[in-house]
């Protein structure tokens, strides 16, 4: 039950849920991209992107002089469902 608390806790943010939707809708990006499309500075996107990094929800990848993000590999099942199926 905890674990289910921690990733509730953090999808409970109207700027992690964004960057989210994002990320679902183009299965992979750059931070600069994310800031481009939710028009935030990179300081608030990669504060949010290190909460989701941390609780195993997305994973970023240095390539091409940029961390690009997508949704963890190993994040469960069930969070991956309700991910795709409340921000698609």
């Amino acid at each position: 039950m905890k674990e289910w608390t921690k990733i509730f806790k953090a999808l409970a943010n109207e700027n992690r849920l964004a960057i989210l939707k994002a990320i679902v809708k183009h299965d992979e990006l750059s931070v600069k991209m994310i800031c481009q499309k939710l028009d935030k500075g990179v300081k608030l996107v990669s504060k949010h992107l290190g909460i989701l990094a941390y609780m195993n929800i997305v994973e970023g990848q240095g390539k091409l002089g940029s961390v690009w993000y997508k949704l963890h590999p190993s994040l469960r099942l069930e969070v991956k469902t309700i991910i795709h199926k409340f921000l698609k």
